[in-house]
């Protein structure tokens, strides 16, 4: 009975982790460039209980990987002349904060007080040599090529730095939409295909996401009912052995 309070337990716990994710990635399904994630059960070496009976084979799990879709999401128009959008599945551009360099798929971007470029959240975007993009505020709207070079008129800005990953789905997650690479190292996409006037919407796929929802509460509910049956087992067995008693 041990144990099959242990295992509805140990599911519960993972059902709520998927669910965790599920629900962040309904809740960024308008965050320009998300990435929809899928929660992944690790088997427990370590069991926390065994039979001695039949069935002695007892696994437990623990949700301790994501898996990340990659795709690209739609690049939906916005006419916005600072809005880049990139075709290609494993690139990202490339930002500083704080003198770090991290990447994102988020190209909304716009010029701060200093007309430098910069996301939403003040992070400079970079170019292809690392450093910061200053325009001309008097300089008239930018164009940018498909292989990512900024001008404004007949001055070139620069090229848009624009970085691929042997394995783009191991990235770390920092926040504002930006992504570490961790042990990874960078390597500059040489045709990353940027649009201008288009800004990259999440992957999440809505119905999807929903009916995963539904699966795993009703596999919840299951285990939860399995917990609460061998709860009463248990409270019964032991009224009656004192009763024998």
């Amino acid at each position: 009975m041990d144990n099959t309070l242990l295992v509805g337990i140990n599911t519960q716990q993972s059902l709520r982790r998927r669910m965790d994710v599920v629900a962040n990635n309904l809740a960024n399904m308008n965050t320009a460039g998300f990435k929809a994630e899928v929660a992944l059960n690790d088997l427990i070496i370590e069991r926390p209980s065994h039979a001695n009976d039949t069935p002695e084979d007892i696994r437990f799990t623990s949700v301790g990987r994501m898996q990340r879709d990659m795709t690209t999401g739609t690049l939906r128009p916005t006419g916005n002349s600072l809005d880049f959008g990139i075709e290609e599945a494993n690139a990202f551009f490339s930002v500083r904060v704080g003198g770090e360099t991290y990447y994102t798929r988020d190209g909304q971007f716009a010029l701060d007080e200093l007309s430098r470029l910069v996301t939403h959240e003040g992070a400079l975007v970079l170019d292809d040599a690392g450093n910061e993009m200053v325009f001309d505020p008097e300089g008239g709207p930018p164009t940018v090529s498909d292989t990512g070079i900024i001008r404004q008129g007949n001055i070139e800005i620069g090229r848009l730095g624009v970085y691929g990953f042997e394995t783009p789905g191991a990235l770390e997650k920092v926040g504002n939409n930006l992504w570490s690479p961790g042990d990874q190292q960078a390597e500059a996409v040489e045709l990353p295909k940027v649009q201008q006037g288009v800004v990259e919407q999440s992957n999440v796929n809505a119905i999807l996401e929903v009916t995963r929802m539904i699966e795993i509460s009703r596999a919840y509910t299951s285990a939860s009912r399995l917990v609460k049956d061998a709860d009463e087992l248990r409270k019964t067995a032991i009224n009656k052995l004192g009763s024998a008693q």
